[in-house]
């Protein structure tokens, strides 16, 4: 994967990117690994993200991801507690909200809707991406399961960079 720096599209001469501005470059990261264009009427429709709560995670997210494109789509962070699939693109889910997320996973787990989580926990109740530290790196676990109920086209590029790639329910 690129380096941290240029992840977020900065100079190597600035300061070190702290931990949640590396996890939201990976939330842009995987939406860019994302055919859109394969979901019915999303060519030209803005790309809504939507954050569970308000979180440090969901305020990165909005801050690296903003003024950035998709294809000829604009990205838009929201706080949006209730998601459903056609106000919500991706769904990121702050560990904080993870008692709470299970019913808003349910909503979605159908639908073309990208489910990202920041900490272990979300993958078990239906979600995606899970974005992890281990030692000093970010890396993240992925769920086919849950990417092919989605029917999204997500590169097999980025499952292959997945540090666990989890098949069906419970695979570890």
């Amino acid at each position: 994967m690129a380096s941290q720096g240029s992840l977020l599209g900065a100079d190597s001469a600035d300061s070190p990117p702290s931990e949640l501005e590396l996890k939201a470059a990976f939330v842009l990261n995987f939406v860019r690994m994302v055919k859109w264009e394969s979901v019915s009427g999303e060519e030209n429709a803005e790309l809504s993200i939507c954050a569970l709560g308000n979180s440090d995670f969901g305020n990165a997210v909005r801050r690296v991801t903003g003024g950035k494109l998709i294809g000829a789509r604009s990205i838009l962070v929201k706080l949006n507690p209730n998601p459903d699939p056609t106000h919500c693109r991706v769904v990121i889910v702050d560990a904080a909200q993870y008692p709470i997320a299970r019913q808003a996973l349910n909503v979605v787990k159908n639908s073309p809707v990208l489910t990202i989580g920041n900490g272990p926990g979300l993958i078990q109740m239906g979600g995606m991406f899970e974005l992890l530290v281990d030692g000093r790196k970010v890396q993240f676990d992925a769920s086919l399961e849950a990417v092919r109920r989605a029917g999204l086209d997500v590169s097999a590029r980025l499952l292959q960079l997945s540090r666990n790639l989890r098949k069906g329910g419970n695979d570890l």
